[in-house]
């Protein structure tokens, strides 16, 4: 039964946390092995947890295609990049053509790669400075390095679309033109986008305690603010 010995808070929690299996456990006060023992022995417990897993990913695909629809580039390449394998849209050179080239050529751009390498450098970055900080808090475990990463990757992403978004030549409404021949203006996706990102960046950093020390406690957004404000010269 999903209800005996808390695993119904559980999936409650992992539903608000967005599918971050260590906020949830953290939130229904339990651990991660127990986590995993339900996991394993209750299978509407895991049918549970799964639909849940699925509806994130769910809602982050559609985040990704309000992108796609916005013209972003570099969002187009990683989803032909992923969904488009069979199409020969990879990295990875067909065994036939190493055999017969030998001096074959990656399908994808070396501007690709150098965004795919400069990404990942910032996250480590970003990951190991996060780390620093726990630690001189005496608050790092490394029960919290998956969620570290995660809090990493968010706040790269999160400064990728600030710049964007504050770029010149940025939009921040959408016109849209209906059949009758009036207007209607909304908020473009990239702006969505980049606001849902603050918001998943903030439970993440309160996820790790790092919004918790101030005697004074600022608001989130403040707290957000000034942390993101110590990576810019990263």
């Amino acid at each position: 039964m999903i209800k005996e010995n808390g695993k119904e808070k559980f999936i409650d929690e992992l539903k608000k946390s967005g599918g971050i299996i260590f906020v949830a456990c953290g939130n229904a006060g339990i651990s991660r092995a127990t986590y995993y023992r339900w996991l394993k022995s209750d299978k509407e417990f895991a049918e549970q947890c799964e639909e849940v897993i699925e509806a994130q990913i769910d809602h982050v695909e559609s985040k990704l295609m309000a992108l796609i629809n916005a013209g972003d580039n570099t969002s187009t390449i990683f989803y032909l990049k992923t969904r488009g394998k069979k199409r020969g849209w990879s990295e990875k050179v067909p065994q036939e053509v190493q055999q017969t080239t030998p001096t074959a050529i990656p399908i994808a751009t070396p501007v690709v790669e150098e965004k795919s390498t400069d990404f990942a450098r910032k996250v480590k970055s970003k990951k190991n400075y996060i780390v620093k900080l726990l630690k001189g808090q005496g608050k790092y475990t490394a029960e919290l390095s998956m969620q570290v990463n995660i809090t990493a990757q968010l706040l790269v992403r999160t400064e990728s679309l600030a710049d964007e978004i504050l770029s010149e030549g940025h939009n921040v409404e959408e016109v849209e033109l209906s059949r009758e021949g009036h207007t209607r203006k909304s908020i473009s996706p990239k702006e969505k986008l980049y606001l849902d990102f603050v918001q998943q960046s903030q439970r993440a950093l309160r996820a790790l305690g790092m919004n918790t020390d101030s005697k004074e406690r600022k608001a989130d957004n403040d707290v957000f603010g000034d942390f993101i404000n110590q990576f810019k010269n990263d």
